[in-house]
């Protein structure tokens, strides 16, 4: 596989990358949520565990006309709501849409008692006495509670532990309602409520998006490059390189001859040892003669003198080209006596016969 097809190759991953993160950029949530609930009734009670649900939320409450809000245990406001018919937030079903309950106003019948006694009596034959009384006793206890919503005013110190109003929408921080409160929002016109909203942010995680659009940004880059390379002829600087390549591969492995005056010239070549030439063959104890002070040397090379015999194994040693020299003499030498040894024995031969 070439360079070239490489890069290619690079730039088609590329664009899946950017497909993928733009595609899944494009579909990610949001970074805040607003679940809501549609009302249709006149009072809205919103629990203190739907209010804990985030400190970081917002509650708004849209209605029409004046609106009256109020913050109060739960234990009165149930007591308060049981005439009245109302809508309680209960939570969140996903991140759009928030659970509510509606309950009914309770209401009891009115008794009426309307007892009339008449009492009448005739005497006949006697004197006419009629004595009519007459009692009427209509007590008539009228207990209807009205199923509409009524709202405490301003200021009350009755079950409300704080009351405000507001005209249309209401909107509060989830923070700042008392905690362990529940708080209630009725219209004071009696009209519907329209919806509750809870506004909360949420959190989304989205940090592989950024890094598969930036890995996908370099690899679309490089395969494009590719893409131009080719249709410019880059064969003169690919032999080059190659070229460049072999020789360098040739020369490390010593296939090549190094360049004169490189350091794997000059390490071919050997070090340079200064010979010293010293008269006559040294002692048999292997040490090494003393040059006196008053004659200089004739080798620029300094002697170093001991005043130790040095161990054999040490002592001086001719290069080898002087050593094979001498072994060369000594086997013409060995040759000759040999030689001449064989003619004396002929010799000895001839003269006894």
């Amino acid at each position: 596989m070439t360079l070239r097809t490489a890069g290619l190759i690079a730039g088609v991953l590329g664009l899946i990358l950017l497909a993928v993160g733009g595609f899944a950029n494009m579909i990610k949530p949001s970074d805040s949520a607003s679940p809501t609930a549609q009302v249709g009734a006149a009072v809205v009670v919103v629990p203190p565990e739907v209010i804990a649900l985030s400190p970081h939320a917002s509650l708004t409450v849209s209605g029409n006309g004046q609106l009256a809000v109020h913050t109060a245990r739960t234990q009165d406001v149930a007591a308060w709501t049981a005439t009245r018919t109302s809508v309680t937030v209960t939570g969140m079903s996903d991140w759009d849409t928030l659970t509510a309950t509606t309950s009914e106003a309770v209401t009891t019948p009115s008794p009426s008692p309307s007892p009339s006694p008449t009492a009448s009596a005739t005497a006949q034959g006697k004197t006419s006495t009629s004595p009519s009384s007459s009692a009427s006793a209509t007590p008539a206890p009228s207990a209807s509670p009205s199923a509409s919503p009524s709202a405490v005013p301003a200021g009350s110190q009755d079950i409300w532990r704080s009351t405000e109003q507001e005209t249309n929408t209401y909107t509060v921080k989830t923070v700042e309602v008392p905690a362990g409160l529940t708080l209630v929002v009725e219209s004071i016109d009696g009209q519907s409520i329209d919806s509750a909203k809870l506004t909360l942010p949420r959190t989304v995680d989205d940090k592989w998006i950024g890094q598969v659009i930036w890995w996908g940004v370099a690899l679309t880059i490089v395969g494009l490059i590719a893409l131009i390379a080719r249709f410019i002829d880059v064969r003169p600087a690919q032999t080059r390189g190659e070229e460049w390549l072999a020789q360098r591969s040739g020369v490390g492995a010593g296939k090549q001859d190094p360049k004169p005056g490189s350091r794997r010239h000059r390490r071919s070549q050997g070090a340079a040892m200064p010979v010293a030439e010293i008269p006559g063959e040294p002692p048999a104890t292997g040490s090494i003669p003393i040059v006196g002070e008053d004659e200089p040397p004739t080798d620029p090379v300094p002697m170093i003198a001991l005043s130790t015999p040095v161990p054999a194994a040490l002592a001086f040693q001719p290069p080898a080209e002087e050593a094979a020299a001498e072994e060369a003499a000594d086997e013409e030498v060995a040759a000759d006596e040999a030689a001449a040894d064989s003619d004396a024995t002929t010799d000895d031969e001839g003269d006894r016969s």
